[in-house]
């Protein structure tokens, strides 16, 4: 016979290991981006084809991991104390991976018009990248303490929260970059939209891990 606090028991299991699995999936589908804007700053516009396959088809996958969090959520009924806080993160990361997909299109527009961007343009959306890469995983690594270790999953989100600070700092920079530049003006807005969409990610990214500490205390 399986009691009620067993199947909860289980179901959260399962759902922690779903999330898991998801952000998994996020910081996989980020490094793509990180190796678009490689190729986007070396001029190699011929490898963006297959790159954003990669991007889609992780992207397609992270859909199917929140499409069955979300079967299973909604079979547990109300037998979840946690239930909101699990439909709130599944909605948070779901807008994170929404912005990655969105910003490989873009660049996979850029190089299918050989557009060239400035090397300080090209160094500073790098960097920019990178730090989000880093609060990213941050983020994946707070999910996996999630359920084991509160403590340490407060402080991993505090790493989150630091981590929005800086990519926060680096995309104020990188717009002054990309507004003074000699790049035309349609490279201007798409640059612009890029970055623009890399700091909402984040912003999201730090909403998820607002979630996260909810449901570690």
């Amino acid at each position: 016979m399986v009691f009620p606090i067993e199947s909860e028991d289980r179901i959260m299991r399962n759902q922690l290991m779903l999330c898991q699995d998801h952000a998994r999936l996020v910081v996989e589908v980020f490094r793509k981006i990180l190796l678009m804007i490689d190729n986007i700053i070396k001029g190699d516009f011929d490898e963006l084809d297959r790159r954003l396959e990669e991007v889609e088809k992780l992207y397609y996958d992270s859909r199917e991991v929140r499409r069955t969090m979300m079967k299973e959520l909604h079979g547990a009924g109300g037998m979840l104390v946690d239930q909101e806080g699990l439909y709130r993160l599944i909605g948070k990361s779901g807008e994170v991976v929404d912005h990655i997909e969105g910003i490989g299109f873009r660049l996979w527009e850029m190089g299918e018009r050989r557009w060239t961007i400035p090397r300080k343009v090209g160094e500073g959306l790098a960097d920019m990248a990178e730090a989000a890469l880093e609060t990213l995983v941050r983020l994946r690594e707070s999910l996996m303490s999630l359920g084991f270790d509160s403590d340490k999953v407060i402080a991993l989100t505090q790493g989150v929260d630091e981590g929005e600070r800086r990519v926060d700092a680096l995309y104020r920079a990188l717009d002054l970059e990309i507004i003074t530049s000699e790049s035309g003006l349609p490279i201007i807005l798409l640059m612009r939209d890029i970055a623009e969409k890399i700091e909402d990610m984040i912003d999201r990214a730090e909403e998820e891990a607002d979630i996260i500490r909810i449901l570690a205390s």
